[in-house]
């Protein structure tokens, strides 16, 4: 994009919902096919394991954490660092606990936290799910033991929240299911507190908004309910209900809208929330058989969505969505088609796909180690 376009896009991105209304760049009219983006993906340095469902963490010296996972041995303890400058990937120390679809957050004080997530599966599919909770130090690569969770729990929505305490919410585990208790992490004293529950159990992302609350959006069952959740009160207020039923990927937009994508959609288009009036409206038609893929915001304003599940399988296919026509853009494809990858927006702009498993011909999954690079 141009740079007088880039001026013309930011100032187009303060319109409200209501806005958008009014001009008729709804879902309901008519779909444009895809416009053109620029936009290519470049092999960089492979992980050190293979490994999917891990978490990424971009660190304040710009290098990226990636720690636990499945891997081919197993669930993994191990983690690793990106090098931007060098494109390579180290191995750093190892968590004490391996483990799956865990919460992480970069907190204030720079250290890592991990917490929660599936440390094993048995053969006969008996999950366990672990409440423990480490932290990495990026000055000595090492982890420590933190507070424990009050409730052990997997795949829950977790953000860092303005005050510096880093909210965990919903997940699931054996025990009890699909969860709808929610809990604060106090970087200064290491524990864990209860906070207000969700009016429903539900495992979504959970996306920090520019007021400061918290919006958590479908879920369990791909419910079209979400809700918001206030840290000054600690409770939780559902919004209006979504277009369609959800359990996808979501990215806070440069207006303070949410978009949404992903899960059991009823057509193949996004949706995005408006806190100011708690509205939720279509996106363009993305077409047929999207992929299903992580969200990353780039700097343009424009949200990425890289790869993942579709109706043909995993895919490469990526898009672009834009906010100021309120349409998706084609854009390049990643090298590797890949699934529960993870996609981490670097200090640079370029977002790192790194990891994740994509189905053979035989119908088996196989993991990866292979990483690539976005370069808007």
């Amino acid at each position: 994009m141009i740079a007088a376009n880039v001026h013309t896009c930011r100032a187009i991105r303060t319109l409200t919902l209501a806005g958008l209304l009014a001009v008729g760049l709804m879902a309901g009219s008519a779909v444009p096919s895809l416009a053109a983006s620029s936009g290519t993906w470049t092999v960089t340095g492979s992980l050190n394991a293979d490994r999917a469902g891990h978490s990424a963490t971009l660190l304040p010296n710009g290098q990226v954490l990636v720690a636990g996972g499945e891997g081919t041995t197993g669930f993994l303890s191990s983690a690793e660092l990106y090098n931007p400058s060098t494109g390579r990937w180290t191995v750093t120390g190892s968590m004490a606990t391996s483990r799956l679809g865990q919460s992480a957050a970069l907190l204030p004080n720079g250290l890592v936290l991990v917490a929660g997530g599936i440390v094993n599966i048995t053969d006969t599919g008996v999950v366990t799910v672990t409440a423990s909770a480490e932290l990495y130090n990026p000055s000595t690569g090492q982890w420590t033991p933190t507070g424990s969770l009050n409730t052990a729990r997997y795949s829950a929505g977790t953000a860092l929240l303005q005050g510096g305490h880093v909210l965990v919410a919903g997940g699931a585990n054996p025990t009890n299911g699909t969860l709808a208790s929610a809990e604060l992490y106090d970087p200064s004293s290491g524990t864990w507190r209860a906070t207000g529950s969700m009016n429903l159990a539900r495992s979504a992302p959970a996306t920090l908004l520019q007021t400061g609350q918290v919006l958590m959006a479908g879920g369990n069952g791909f419910t079209s309910t979400a809700e918001l959740y206030n840290p000054s009160q600690g409770r939780w207020t559902l919004t209006s209900n979504m277009k369609y039923s959800h359990g996808g990927s979501a990215a806070l937009l440069t207006n303070g809208d949410v978009l949404i994508f992903g899960g059991n959609l009823a057509s193949y288009a996004g949706q995005f929330y408006d806190p100011a009036t708690n509205i939720w409206a279509s996106t363009h038609n993305i077409g047929v058989n999207p992929p299903k893929g992580p969200l990353t915001r780039l700097n343009s304003g424009e949200v990425l969505l890289a790869g993942g599940e579709s109706g043909y399988g995993t895919d490469s296919l990526c898009r672009l969505y834009d906010f100021p026509t309120n349409s998706w853009l084609s854009t390049g494809s990643m090298n590797q088609v890949r699934t529960v990858h993870s996609a981490t927006k670097l200090l640079n702009g370029q977002v790192l796909a790194a990891g994740g498993k994509f189905k053979n011909s035989s119908g088996t999954f196989t993991l990866l180690a292979s990483a690539e690079l976005y370069m808007p």
